[in-house]
């Protein structure tokens, strides 16, 4: 949480205001209805939902978890779930997958409705929580393969994005408003089962998933984001030890940790968490808000 200002100083202020122009009575304060709080959530597929045995966006991804554990202690929060499946680091500040509209009723990217719901709702938006960039790295991920100049470009580009995006949300949140940013578990993992090549592959991939969340950790870090540790919790760079997985035999630990939190090692065979994933998702996020 951000603080600009003493908010005890805010506090006693506001109070003598109150009397001096003469504030509701206790009946009246009672009776009045509490101003509506938010939680506003911003990203691809994980933010969305999306779950592949489905083929859609549904409420079991992390941000609706999240919501449901913020709503215990906040009866009057309310959800604003901006999150857009296919969704990039560039897409989110121009548009392209999804139709989002401001208060003013013009056509906006995400992060164009983003900022103006920020703006216009000031304090009584009280979390924010974003995720964004897998899809620029998977876009350099082909026949079980990473192409290293295309990850190179991407992250590039995640850098000069992501710096964009903290700075927007950033600046247009109020000082009381708790932002939260998840950085990435490690999808591309799942080839170290393929074999010799596929192992070089997944121990490559570690790198660049390294490299990926470090860009984006300073850029976070800078906009007075807490940074949420999704990685750690997947376990993504503990190659040691060994455990047992049914159907593939001895994996490392991170190997086998993404078999059990996403649909990858399934008949799917497809990169999104399921529900128990989004639940260690939206567990790691919750105390960064």
């Amino acid at each position: 949480m951000r603080s600009r200002r003493p908010l005890a100083l805010l506090a006693t202020a506001a109070a003598v205001t109150g009397l001096m122009i003469g504030g509701p009575s206790g009946a009246a304060a009672e009776g009045a209805a509490a101003a509506p709080t938010y939680y506003v959530s911003l990203g691809d597929s994980l933010a969305s939902g999306f779950q592949p045995d489905v083929g859609r966006d549904t409420d079991l991804g992390y941000a609706d978890k999240l919501f449901a554990q913020l709503k215990q202690t906040d009866p009057d929060l309310r959800h604003i779930k901006l999150g857009c499946a296919r969704e990039t680091t560039t897409t989110l500040i121009n548009g392209g997958f999804c139709t989002y509209r401001d208060t003013a009723g013009k056509a906006v990217s995400q992060l164009g409705k983003a900022v103006d719901f920020l703006k216009t709702n000031g304090t009584q938006v009280k979390f924010v929580s974003l995720n964004i960039g897998g899809n620029d790295l998977g876009a350099c991920f082909v026949n079980n393969a990473i192409d290293i100049p295309c990850t190179l470009r991407a992250l590039r580009t995640v850098d000069t994005n992501t710096a964009r995006i903290a700075a927007a949300v950033n600046g247009a949140s109020s000082a009381q408003t708790h932002l939260a940013a998840a950085n990435s578990f490690n999808p591309f993992l799942v080839t170290f089962v393929s074999g010799a090549s596929g192992q070089q592959t997944a121990l490559q991939s570690s790198g660049g998933q390294q490299a990926f969340n470090e860009i984006q950790a300073r850029h976070f870090k800078a906009n007075h984001f807490t940074v949420a540790d999704v990685a750690t919790a997947f376990s993504s760079f503990a190659f040691i030890p060994e455990v047992d997985v049914p159907g593939l035999g001895k994996v490392p630990t991170n190997v086998a940790r993404l078999c059990q939190l996403t649909f990858v090692c399934g008949p799917l065979a497809d990169i999104h968490p399921t529900p128990a994933g989004h639940q260690v998702i939206a567990d790691a996020v919750r105390p960064a808000l």
